[in-house]
């Protein structure tokens, strides 16, 4: 495989112990989508944020016709604020997404 390019995803910010959206990667080999390929999306979580994939890291997908892999199992922000990094692996092909956890606003006086 040639490249894998982020699609969606990428920049979120979302307050402890929410939900991240969909993060979404284009796999692509010889120019074209590269469909039928395994992508793993590992957290690499080192502000210690607690961050993780409903179930554990990684999750594994398979790309679409279009070459578009997208997670189906929901990223959770942990405890602490703090920026986590998504590395996205296939075929030799490697791209990273970065999302932050940012303090909540529960119980915040206005």
């Amino acid at each position: 495989m040639d490249e894998l390019m982020v699609i969606s995803g990428d920049g979120q910010q979302v307050e402890q112990g929410q939900e991240f959206s969909s993060l979404s990667v284009m796999a692509r080999s010889d120019g074209g989508a590269a469909g039928g390929r395994m992508v793993s999306f590992f957290v690499d979580d080192r502000e210690g944020t607690g961050t993780d994939f409903h179930g554990g890291s990684p999750v594994r997908v398979t790309t679409a016709s279009d070459g578009v892999g997208t997670t189906d199992v929901p990223l959770i922000a942990g405890d602490s604020p703090g920026a986590v990094q998504i590395r996205v692996l296939a075929d030799g092909a490697s791209t990273t997404l970065s999302v932050q956890v940012v303090p909540g606003t529960e119980g915040a006086h206005v």
